[in-house]
């Protein structure tokens, strides 16, 4: 049977407008074995109004072009479907995200779902959501048009979550899957984040490895790094403190945190052509870079396993 995880790599990072740092970067990955990587669209200068920037765009398709990786990209995580008040320019930056993507040969974007204050997902939520599919639904358009494919990605509880300024349904994977089969457009599937899916479970009491199994026939792509789960409800000075006490989303090496990988691996029939892409942080990737990586690997060949 044809494996299902097909590439496993890095995400870039962000490039602070030096492609020259992005190509160091991913011929540094493909040295150290890596098969995919997922570029950072923001910091590339690609886009600026929500336009592409040919030259720039052509300088990035052959730095990307000169090596052998399966590609993929994050979209602006500032992107939210669900921004009533923003909708034109969130839309335009959503599908702007697909042309970059396409130019560059990213076969899948990353999008953060919609996210809302508290109070009206209270007194809105089935309208929200119809808004959301409303607006995602010309973007994926878009994307088939162009060749690719929109990975959704459960949230993490971040600062605004926490301070509760802001909520999303895709705290918990399973209400993500719901939107999805909603929607049900062959360009759109999901993104499994691991590291947020164990702080919703954390924030929202519920199991980790259940609704990610309730995922799993939506995922195509997987966002891989643990974190002990714990909300950061303290102030914190440093992302280090947040990794000295565990809390928040730490995008830490697998064994730092609380996930429970094998049991994961186990209940993930992913979909054909899923890449696992590892995001740790850049103080982890000085001395866990390659272990990170194996370990990344060897959950690919897991899920792809029991998958068979």
């Amino acid at each position: 049977m044809t494996d299902r995880i097909i590439a496993t790599g890095f995400n870039t990072g962000y490039a602070e407008g030096d492609l020259d740092r992005l190509a160091a970067r991913l011929s540094h990955m493909a040295a150290i074995g890596c098969t995919g990587a997922e570029i950072t669209a923001v910091g590339l200068d690609a886009v600026v109004s929500c336009r592409l920037v040919p030259d720039r765009v052509q300088a990035l398709r052959q730095i990307m072009a000169a090596h052998p990786l399966s590609y993929s990209m994050h979209a602006p995580i500032a992107i939210n479907l669900m921004d009533e008040t923003h909708a034109d320019p969130m839309q335009r930056a959503a599908i702007v995200s697909m042309e970059l993507a396409a130019e560059i040969g990213a076969r899948v974007v990353v999008l953060h779902p919609g996210r809302c204050h508290p109070k009206d997902w209270v007194d809105r939520q089935a309208g929200l959501l119809q808004f959301e599919l409303d607006m995602l639904g010309p973007v994926a358009d878009r994307a088939a048009a162009l060749g690719v494919q929109i990975a959704y990605e459960n949230i993490s509880p971040n600062a605004r979550v926490v301070a509760g300024e802001e909520t999303s349904y895709s705290l918990d994977p399973r209400q993500l899957a719901m939107q999805l089969e909603r929607l049900h457009h062959d360009a759109v599937m999901a993104c499994l984040d691991i590291s947020h899916a164990q702080q919703g479970a954390v924030l929202w009491s519920f199991d980790m490895v259940e609704a990610c199994a309730a995922l799993a026939p939506w995922i195509g792509h997987i966002h891989f790094s643990d974190s002990a789960g714990v909300p950061a409800t303290f102030p914190h000075t440093h992302q280090g403190e947040r990794h000295f006490f565990g809390v928040g989303d730490m995008h830490a090496p697998k064994g730092w945190g609380a996930v429970d990988f094998d049991a994961l691996a186990a209940r993930l029939p992913v979909r054909q052509g899923t890449r696992v892409v590892i995001e740790i942080k850049r103080n982890f990737l000085a001395h866990a870079e390659r272990a990170t990586l194996q370990a990344a690997k060897d959950f690919g060949a897991a899920v792809n396993a029991a998958g068979g």
